[in-house]
């Protein structure tokens, strides 16, 4: 898989990190919108101009504070939107192509794709959940009556499916976060105003009061989880999904392409889970709010008066006031400020109990029989790779070749250790997506599945598959 930086110029992200990063990002979306976005006129012929772009520039430089270019206010504006627009050409942003003796700049297509990433990041407000239930609920029930031709339209409601359940833990994570940023508030109007600007206005899901309703769209997830596995186990449904995995995602094999199918089907079964993401985000909105309305409350309860409270008895301990009584303002006991009389009460530690130690008795004979009879039952169950390879070697022995036909199955681990003797068959026989074999520990046979031949006995009815030695 390509990494990030394969796919950008190495200077791509030297805008966004220099010491007017926020100047450049505003000129970037500035140009993408006016110029390179999907909402400006397009241009004709080879792209834009160089003097065009420069004009931009110079515009957007135009119309800024005077205070965000900080000691460039004595440069000309030509001057300043030329070396900007060399800036961007030279860090990638721009490209800038020669045809005979004129200029032409366009904006590569990654990274236009890449600055609508970042700015929908950027300016990403309250999620919005039912309109994304109902558009992945009505995308599966076209997908169920209609497997072949809704295939695709099943994989992107499964990414929007992922991107949903991301959503719903992102804003948790949020909500813990303007907590922290709450409390580290001082003053009473930031701590106000941080409250309902960050935590009413942004944290909270657009529809939130309306998740649990009987009209919300998340009334439908288990019936999307029911259409994923139906699209899932019915055969015909499957192989018609199959297939156009296969196609679209060019897969070498079946099985390639069920893998990704079984990926896609999984996002949806997150579904089942979708409870515990809500009662997860409930209760970290309603301790942020608890804490924040108790802070409120102290704010607005005793902070002024104590603050009184606290100057008015200083000024008595200082001398008399203007009456002429002294003393502290405070209900303060007569006596001196600090004496024996003032300290607490000693406290008596409380004794700890004695513990009463605990008996170990022995188990009696029909304990130690169940015992010992779980343990064989989990041993007849469990099968290591050396019970593999002896159950392989008892039935080779001499041969040149055994089938499963003459396996034989004559205990509950003879069964386990067939099942997973054909599972190791069917994984030497795989290949990967580069055409490779997948190494194994069993590397000294050879197994093959015949065409159209089935082994059948008393347990199972599978496709018959042949085990041999491998000539050194």
């Amino acid at each position: 898989m390509p990494s990030l930086f394969d796919r950008v110029p190495p200077l791509t992200f030297a805008p966004l990190a220099a010491p007017r990063h926020d100047q450049y990002w505003d000129l970037l979306l500035h140009l993408y919108d006016a110029r390179f976005g999907p909402d400006a006129t397009p241009a004709e012929g080879d792209g834009f101009s160089q003097r065009a772009i420069t004009m931009e520039i110079e515009k957007f430089l135009a119309g800024i504070t005077l205070a965000s270019v900080d000691d460039a206010l004595d440069t000309p504006l030509n001057i300043r939107a030329n070396t900007d627009y060399r800036y961007l050409v030279d860090t990638g942003w721009l490209r800038e192509d020669r045809i005979g003796v004129k200029r032409f700049v366009s904006m590569p297509t990654g990274l236009q794709r890449m600055l609508e990433l970042l700015r929908q990041f950027a300016e990403e407000g309250p999620q919005h959940i039912g309109g994304k239930v109902q558009i992945i609920f009505n995308q599966l029930e076209r997908a169920q009556a209609d497997p072949a031709r809704e295939a695709g339209g099943f994989h992107e409601a499964a990414l929007q499916a992922r991107q949903l359940i991301n959503a719903l833990n992102a804003t948790t994570m949020h909500v813990r976060e303007v907590d922290e940023f709450l409390s580290s508030q001082d003053s009473t109007p930031a701590f106000v105003r941080v409250f309902f600007d960050n935590y009413i206005g942004k944290v909270y899901i657009g529809d939130y009061h309306s998740l649990r309703t009987e009209n919300h769209p998340l009334q439908h997830r288990m019936r999307i989880v029911q259409i994923a596995m139906e699209l899932r186990d019915d055969p015909i449904k499957r192989e018609a999904m199959i297939s156009y995995y296969r196609e679209a995602f060019r897969c070498m094999t079946d099985d390639e392409a069920a893998v990704r199918f079984e990926r896609d089907v999984s996002r949806f079964l997150m579904f089942r889970d979708i409870d515990r993401h809500l009662d997860r985000l409930n209760a970290s909105v309603d301790r942020a709010t608890a804490r924040a309305l108790s802070r409120l409350r102290y704010k607005l309860r005793t902070q002024d008066t104590l603050d009184k409270l606290i100057g008015a008895t200083l000024r008595r301990l200082g001398g008399p006031d203007m009456d002429g009584a002294g003393g502290p303002a405070l209900g303060l006991l007569p006596g001196p400020f600090f004496g024996e009389q003032r300290l607490p009460t000693a406290h008596r530690k409380t004794p700890r109990p004695e513990r009463t130690p605990i008996k170990r008795q022995a188990p009696s004979k029909e304990q130690m029989a169940m015992i010992r009879l779980r343990w064989a039952i989990k041993r007849s169950r469990t099968v290591s790779p050396a019970d593999i390879g002896a159950y392989i070697e008892r039935h080779l022995g001499d041969k040149p070749v055994v089938t499963s036909d003459d396996l034989a199955i004559q205990t509950i681990h003879d069964l386990c250790t067939f099942v997973a003797a054909r599972r190791i068959a069917l994984r030497a026989t795989a290949t990967t997506r580069s055409g490779r074999t997948p190494p194994s520990r069993f590397d000294e046979y050879r197994f093959d599945f015949p065409p159209n031949e089935v082994t059948e006995n008393p347990y199972l009815r599978l496709p018959r598959f042949r085990i041999s030695r491998r000539t050194p």
